[in-house]
């Protein structure tokens, strides 16, 4: 993502009804799974709200008890379709309880909103408008839970709290509804292309899939997934450019019993990690998506329930890092313990904000190469006048040019190498009997560094310094008149002794690859007269670079 840095609106879950009874026959489940990248004109695109809206989709039914016959996605609805589902589903929850069965509905949005409603395009979903919709489908368990910016606001209303006290586990029967909300009132949601996804909705999926069963009876319930997510989240977003982001809630519950979201055991298939494991894990599937995150403490076993299918297991124990592949038939569930892991190398990964994982700024040179060209003048001078021969005495003077070579061993230092000229001079002189030309200037190889002053961003100042051999050549070259005499070149050499050159500048990265620059400085040789000399320079940096922290 990186990309240059948005950070959008994520994930929005909107209503989530269960209970201890999830699974039993008398109840059934309802989904509405809604997925909106567009928000109002002023908004940026999301890139993965859908994304998320989709496989929040596939845990629910794969695991938390809807039926494909029961869950219903949009994907950029506009305002009346969202009602017009939220109606069509309580009009299916009031015939499921007229039949003497328990209904819960799971409502889950994951798109733009702010402080008022969510934002569906350029329609706007009032809060009030929406609580007041999942309300009346009169279901005996509600969930809501919104991700997006400022999507507290809906636990607002009915003063909802901003920390991760949660439902206590209590024993059977339970009614009512609860909202979660990604951020708090005023805060971001944020997204990121490290995880194709939404902070919240990748802790709270990682959760439901058995990362957050603490009790290790293999169900998820709401208090669990909630507490899991809520720092993850924070932990994940407290580095970003954005800022830390604290999940909120709103319950109003009554009766007994805590609500299951998620029966890890009744899935497909299944992986455990072993109880000696500790230390943190990420789950790949095949096309390499994270699809799952946690930290595993010693002696708890965490089953989490995935898909049919080959996995790559990533487990960060620091400072090793440690992989293995495991292949999951349908059915199947298998537990890996460390003899299984091999060591891993560590691949570099694009996360939002300033965090270890982050794409690298386009003004990092830190372990990057450059080569660039420089033109400048050093007391410059132009003059024309007339001979005693009546001819032409033109000099032009002062001139410099190199080509240099750079390498960054930090961010501060660089190793320079550099082949060029200064005093670089033209004179032509006319004269009756043919023309003489005169070519000289003062040639070095120079060897040296620069430092670059803590200066973040994408300005570089830098003073510099080298150390090289340095020559002193004239080439006088005379085109006689007359074609029955031959041109004459002389080469003087006054001889090679050691220079030196100091000055400084200031670099502008205008990209990641290309840069410009000005600069200033003198040479230092026995003899010589100092002499100031300015210029710019252009020039293609190249490499991986890297941040060190």
């Amino acid at each position: 993502m990186k990309r240059a840095a948005i950070w959008p609106v994520s994930l929005a879950v909107l209503a989530l009804f269960s209970s201890s009874h999830a699974h039993a026959a008398a109840t059934r489940r309802f989904a509405l799974a809604v997925g909106a990248n567009r928000g109002a004109a002023d908004r940026v695109p999301l890139r993965y709200a859908v994304a998320d809206t989709e496989r929040f989709a596939q845990v629910i039914t794969r695991m938390g008890g809807v039926s494909a016959n029961d869950l219903t996605i949009l994907r950029e609805p506009s305002r009346k379709a969202f009602l017009d589902a939220l109606a069509e589903m309580r009009t299916k929850a009031v015939e499921t309880r007229a039949g003497d069965s328990r209904t819960e509905v799971v409502v889950y949005f994951s798109g733009h909103a702010d402080e008022s409603g969510l934002m569906l395009g350029r329609d706007t979903l009032n809060y009030r408008d929406l609580r007041a919709a999942l309300h009346r489908m009169d279901a005996d368990i509600g969930i809501a839970v919104l991700d997006a910016c400022a999507s507290g606001a809906i636990t607002r209303l009915k003063g909802g709290q901003t920390h991760p006290a949660f439902l206590s586990d209590l024993s059977t029967q339970v009614q009512g509804y609860a909202f979660l909300a990604s951020s708090s009132e005023n805060e971001a949601a944020q997204e990121s292309d490290h995880l194709q996804g939404s902070y919240f909705t990748h802790a709270l999926l990682s959760g439901l899939r058995g990362a957050a069963d603490v009790s290790g009876d293999g169900k998820v319930t709401l208090g669990e997934a909630y507490q899991f997510a809520f720092g993850e989240t924070l932990a994940a977003t407290t580095t970003t450019q954005a800022g830390a982001q604290h999940p909120s809630w709103d319950i109003k519950m009554a009766g007994t019993g805590d609500v299951v979201l998620t029966d890890v055991r009744q899935t497909m298939s299944g992986l455990s990690l072993g109880g000696e494991l500790d230390g943190r894990f990420f789950i790949h599937n095949q096309k390499r998506q994270l699809i799952a995150e946690l930290h595993k403490p010693a002696g708890r076993t965490i089953e989490l329930g995935l898909e049919p299918g080959e996995y790559e297991v990533y487990y960060e124990q620091e400072p090793a890092l440690l992989r293995t592949r495991v292949a999951l038939a349908d059915g199947q569930r298998l537990t890996i313990d460390r003899s299984q892991f091999r060591s891993a190398r560590r691949v570099p990964t694009r996360r939002r904000g300033p965090d270890a994982r982050a794409p690298l700024p386009p003004y990092v040179l830190d372990g990057r190469s450059r080569v660039s060209m420089s033109f400048g003048a050093s007391s410059a001078n132009v003059s024309v006048r007339r001979t005693w021969d009546d001819g032409e005495d033109v000099n032009v003077g002062g001139g410099e040019f190199s080509f240099s070579f750079s390498h960054w061993l930090r961010k501060d230092v660089a190793l320079d190498v550099a082949i060029g000229g200064t005093r670089l001079g033209v004179r032509t002189t006319r004269l009756m009997d043919g023309e003489e030309v005169n070519t000289d200037g003062l040639f070095f190889l120079l060897c040296g560094a620069r430092y670059y002053p803590p200066v973040e961003g994408s300005f570089k100042p830098y003073v510099s310094a080298s150390l090289g051999p340095m020559t002193d050549i004239d080439v006088r070259t005379f085109t006689p008149t007359w074609s029955d005499k031959k041109e004459e070149t002389d080469v003087t050499d006054s001889g090679t002794s050691l220079g030196a050159y100091v000055g400084g500048g200031v670099d502008l990265l205008i990209s990641r690859h290309f840069h410009l620059g000005l600069y200033s400085g003198t040479v230092l040789r026995s003899g010589y007269k100092s002499r100031l000399g300015v210029g710019m320079s252009f020039g293609w940096t190249w490499g991986r670079g890297r941040v060190r922290r």
